[in-house]
């Protein structure tokens, strides 16, 4: 009698090259994804403080009152001149107090000068949006944790502020 084995199916050896093929895709693919997130961050984070300091300045022209921002190292406020004093925007969700709990970190030039920024808010802002509309000229460089991503932020006119990613020799 003879007895002839159907061969039909895959071999351990093949699914494990399989597998390891597989997952050695999988570690590739999660860590793109991974930098494009931090680059992602980023991106919004700078976006958000644009259209905020925007804003900003329309509301000094709208309510014929100077505003301003107060960075410190995690994060930055919203103030406006009231009674000759600068006082924390209360009122107005967009302007809210924002704390910078991801490891970015703000390198702020004004008029071309870098500023140390202080643990906590100081009693008058950095940049200031005067009632007509005119901005305080700053740069502002905001970074990720591991200083390997940056976002621009700087005035160009009036109330208009751009942003736009830097490379490492435009950083440096």
């Amino acid at each position: 009698m003879n007895l002839k084995k159907n061969s039909s199916g895959f071999t351990l050896i093949e699914i494990l090259v399989v597998v390891v093929i597989v997952s050695i895709l999988s570690v590739l693919g999660v860590q793109m994804i991974a930098s494009g997130s931090v680059e992602r961050n980023l991106q919004q984070h700078g976006r958000i403080l644009q259209a905020s300091i925007e804003y900003s300045c329309d509301q000094a022209t709208l309510q014929n009152m100077p505003y301003g921002i107060k960075f410190y190292q995690a994060g930055y406020v919203f103030a406006q001149f009231v009674n000759q004093q600068w006082l924390e925007v209360l009122n107005n969700e967009s302007l809210s107090p924002k704390e910078i709990t991801d490891g970015s970190i703000f390198d702020l030039s004004l008029e071309d000068e870098t500023t140390v920024l202080p643990e906590e808010p100081e009693d008058v802002p950095q940049i200031m949006c005067d009632s007509n509309g005119q901005i305080s000229t700053f740069n502002l460089v905001i970074s990720d944790a591991t200083d390997k991503h940056h976002y621009l932020l700087e005035s160009i006119d009036f109330w208009q502020v751009d942003g736009k990613w830097l490379d490492e020799k435009t950083k440096q």
